[in-house]
């Protein structure tokens, strides 16, 4: 029979697909960021083309797992009481709602940016470019990708910083909620 203090736990943890859903949004963006800060990095043609082609098709994967992530925390999703009230409650809502608007606008500028730059994905399909995108219209949409890349990794490192405060600092179960399960719970 489990303890109290075990169905407790048990109780303020998400439930395993919304953390496989954190995890891989965090991964994916990471990944995504480091990759678009190199890509000037790797040689003109081939393979730059390459990783920018890894770089949009895990930009889609991340487009994929964020309305994943939305209907099943519109729908399916555990909902657990709020670990802060007042002021701090509102600024994680805040945040929260923040990172999912910087991932969604992240990713749609990503995909405009390739819509106008015209580019290939490997040889499965092209973006073909169209007649009004002018040089100032494709600079002005890449430097919003790139521009709302960096809001999202600071804002994200910003959340990451604010769990640690939380276990660190606060030492409450706040980042314990968003960690795997051990095969013991």
């Amino acid at each position: 029979m489990a303890s109290t203090a075990t169905t407790a736990t048990r109780e303020l943890k998400y439930d395993g697909f919304s953390i496989l859903l954190h995890w891989l949004t965090a991964l994916l963006v990471a990944a995504l960021w480091l990759l678009g800060q190199s890509l000037s990095f790797f040689p003109k043609g081939a393979p730059r083309l390459s990783a920018l082609g890894v770089h949009m098709l895990l930009g889609m994967l991340v487009g994929a797992v964020i309305l994943v992530r939305i209907v099943w925390r519109s729908s399916g999703g555990r909902h657990l009481p709020a670990a802060d009230e007042g002021v701090l409650n509102l600024v994680a809502k805040g945040a929260h709602y923040g990172l999912y608007l910087l991932l969604v606008l992240t990713v749609g500028f990503g995909v405009a940016r390739a819509w106008v730059h015209g580019v290939p994905v490997f040889d499965w399909f092209k973006f073909h470019r169209p007649g009004f995108a002018t040089p100032s219209i494709i600079h002005t949409i890449s430097e919003l990708h790139s521009d709302l890349a960096d809001i999202l990794v600071i804002v994200a490192g910003l959340h990451a910083a604010a769990a640690l405060m939380h276990h660190y600092v606060m030492h409450d179960s706040v980042l314990r909620r968003m960690l795997p399960r051990k095969r013991s719970e």
